[in-house]
């Protein structure tokens, strides 16, 4: 098993004589005429150490991310760990030439696998290391890498272009170059030191002040060093318009918190800013244009995204319709690299309101499936053909995408109708300005035509036994839960007791009306079986054979039940 989303109608009233005077025109939203703004944003990334004041060291284009070394009079604080333990490694070496001060402390501004996985070379280095985060940053981890990893794990893979071939991979992913998740060696570390707002702490004769600001993730902080006035904002600033939705797939990212987040970093008034991507900036004056217009444009997109939808335009509409002024668009700070104004717009009333659009048709809408069948079965699939060739010769490629569902949905001619899909995406990720939208539209045509790039990834089997150890429980119960097919157990009630020898700790593991619960309990009962949780981490993450390794030996557990354990573990493989 792996274990690795009320006044409206009185301002329609006043509104609706305006919505005909709004031209929509999407091409012109999503692309610009070339990618040179692409050509020249990945020279930013190039492989650099940056030295923005004598006690400063940032390393830059080592991976997707930063990292970033304070040196303090005999200690030494890092800001983020990179994407995995072999980049680290690098850059602990590098760092050295600068100080051999100890490294005491690490903090992560939030906790996205670029900025966490690599802090196991910094313990095993300084193996008395704090860890530092706010303190949902582990909760927000193990959900991520937890219930919601196989479907951001999918989706981030064609997002980055990890599947590509180089020929067909975008120049820059937008905050960087690299990505070490998935080819490194993941080393997460669990903080443990966390704060809820704030965290004041002497380091090495420095104070530093975290600041919980929520933005591009809730957990998000950034640091504080008032004699230095230095800023370490995390990913709430870098060279592109801000990701306030990404596309692999995200909780809600509010516009208002990361706003008031920025704000927030203005009032400090900072004369160094180090953000988590990309090179540093120096001087009080352009520190505060940048974070001022990086303000305004979220602000932008909310505030105008919202007056849309109360004129009544639909979620979708109004995200086509919102852009960005012209001295806001046209600043290298904002162009739409990374994040878009039209995916954050349209992800705006999803935060709000919810899945519901008010259209009462969708209320219980038919499965795609239904619905596509009922339109073949008013247009016949010669029309479909007709269709779909001539939105290829016309170059209109979404169009296309849209028949080849609908023929594709109803299985016919499955493999031409996936060829012209293919096309329509590739054609779709050569127009493309935003380096997601080509990764992820070239990704999904080389998944359909089997162009993938011969790579190997790190995937479960990998796992090293440090990093389980890293992991709580209750993330691997979690994933359990999801795994359980309700047919399986329909109408039973059933209990496994387990006991935790390295925890002490008896849980009592249950399905009862179809569902997983779990809990500690305090009575001294019988167990089923007794292990280790590591080895319990294993069994579920598929690094132990049931039978092999549980059943027909006493190394990894025991107890006189272990037969009907592993029955019970059953019902939760795929």
């Amino acid at each position: 098993m792996r274990f690795l989303t009320f006044i409206t109608c009185l301002l329609l009233i006043s509104a609706c004589s305006d919505q005909s005077q709004i031209v929509l025109d999407q091409n012109e939203i999503r692309q610009r005429e070339n990618n040179d703004d692409l050509k020249s944003l990945s020279e930013e990334f190039s492989e650099n150490i940056y030295q923005p004041h004598e006690d400063i060291v940032v390393a830059v284009g080592y991976g997707l991310a930063n990292s970033i070394l304070i040196i303090g009079e005999d200690e030494n604080f890092v800001i983020d760990t990179m994407g995995g333990m072999e980049t680290a490694e690098r850059i602990l070496n590098d760092f050295a030439s600068y100080s051999d001060n100890p490294v005491t402390t690490i903090a992560y501004t939030h906790f996205h696998a670029d900025h966490t996985l690599g802090a196991q070379v910094f313990l095993d280095r300084y193996p008395n290391l704090d860890v530092i985060s706010h303190e949902t940053t582990i909760e927000e981890f193990e959900k991520f890498f937890g219930i919601k990893r196989d479907i951001i794990g999918a989706r981030s893979g064609k997002m980055f272009g990890l599947i590509l071939q180089n020929k067909d991979k975008a120049e820059s992913n937008g905050i960087g170059i690299k990505l070490e998740a998935g080819i490194d060696t993941p080393g997460y570390v669990r903080p443990n030191i966390t704060f809820d707002e704030t965290l004041s702490m002497q380091i090495s004769g420095k104070k530093v002040d975290f600041y919980h600001a929520p933005g591009e993730t809730d957990d998000q902080l950034f640091v504080w060093i008032d004699e230095m006035k230095a800023l370490f904002p995390g990913d709430n600033i870098y060279k592109a318009f801000p990701n306030v939705y990404t596309i692999r797939g995200t909780s809600y990212r509010s516009f208002r918190s990361w706003y008031k987040s920025i704000e927030k970093m203005m009032s400090l008034e900072p004369e160094i800013l180090v953000p988590s991507h990309g090179k540093p900036i120096l001087g009080k004056e352009k520190i505060q244009n940048i974070l001022g217009t990086y303000r305004d444009a979220i602000k932008y997109v909310h505030d105008q995204t919202m007056r849309y939808l109360n004129m009544g335009f639909s979620p979708t509409d109004a995200s086509q319709m919102v852009r960005l002024p012209d001295n806001l668009s046209t600043d290298p700070y904002l162009f739409e690299l990374y994040g878009t104004v039209e995916w954050s717009s349209r992800n705006l009333f999803n935060g709000y309101f919810g899945w519901f659009d008010g259209n009462p048709t969708n209320l219980y809408p038919f499965k795609e499936s239904e619905l596509n069948r009922r339109i073949l079965e008013l247009v016949s699939i010669d029309k479909i053909e007709e269709e779909l060739q001539k939105a290829m010769n016309e170059e209109d490629y979404q169009w296309a995408l849209y028949l080849s569902d609908i023929a594709e949905a109803n299985n016919l001619d499955k493999n031409e109708y996936i060829e012209v899909k293919a096309q329509a995406l590739k054609m779709l990720g050569s127009k493309a300005y935003n380096p997601n939208a080509i990764s992820f539209y070239n990704s999904s045509a080389a998944e359909m035509t089997g162009e993938l790039a011969d790579v190997a990834l790190i995937g479960d089997d990998d796992a090293k036994e440090h990093q389980l150890h890293q992991l709580n429980i209750d993330m691997f119960l979690d994933v359990m839960a999801t795994r359980l097919d309700p047919s399986k157990v329909d109408g039973q009630k059933l209990d496994s007791l387990v006991y935790f020898k390295d925890l002490d700790q008896i849980w009592k593991l249950s399905i009862n009306n179809s569902v997983f619960t779990y809990k500690v309990i305090n009575d001294d009962q019988k167990t089923d079986v007794n292990m280790d949780s590591i080895a319990f981490k294993k069994l579920v993450s598929g690094s132990l054979n049931p039978i092999a390794d549980i059943l027909l030996t006493n190394q990894n557990a025991d107890g006189e039940r272990k037969k009907e354990f592993l029955e019970f573990m059953a019902l939760f493989r795929e």
